[in-house]
């Protein structure tokens, strides 16, 4: 098990699968395409797998709390664009409410 590199594959599916709508909320065809692409080079550990509502979750936070400081205690004499934080924030929520369980492997190789 390597946490560090599912970690990653959690913060780019918060980042690259997200609906465009603003709404925080996973697009499944999207995460499908990710994990599957994963999957055919790495395939995520059984303890991996058991931990992705987790590490979804810490992804979020991570950046919700990193987009908070820099808006709030923004460091002086740096080129820094606070982000809005709303926007993790409603991240954090949906994978807090939703338990987005990864696909099933059966599912991620019919995609490849």
């Amino acid at each position: 098990m390597n946490p560090t590199l599912a970690y990653d594959v959690a913060i780019t599916v918060n980042d690259w699968c997200v609906d465009k709508s603003g709404s925080g909320a996973l697009v499944p065809e999207l995460v499908e395409a990710l994990a599957g692409a994963y999957d055919a080079v790495r395939p995520l550990t059984p303890d991996e797998r058991a931990q992705w509502p987790a590490l979804l979750r810490a992804a979020a936070l991570r950046f919700w709390l990193s987009r908070l400081y820099d808006l709030h205690l923004p460091r002086p004499g740096e080129l820094v664009h606070a982000h809005d934080p709303a926007h993790f924030e409603r991240i954090l929520r949906h994978r807090i409410d939703d338990r987005v369980p990864l696909p099933e492997r059966e599912v991620l190789r019919e995609i490849q």
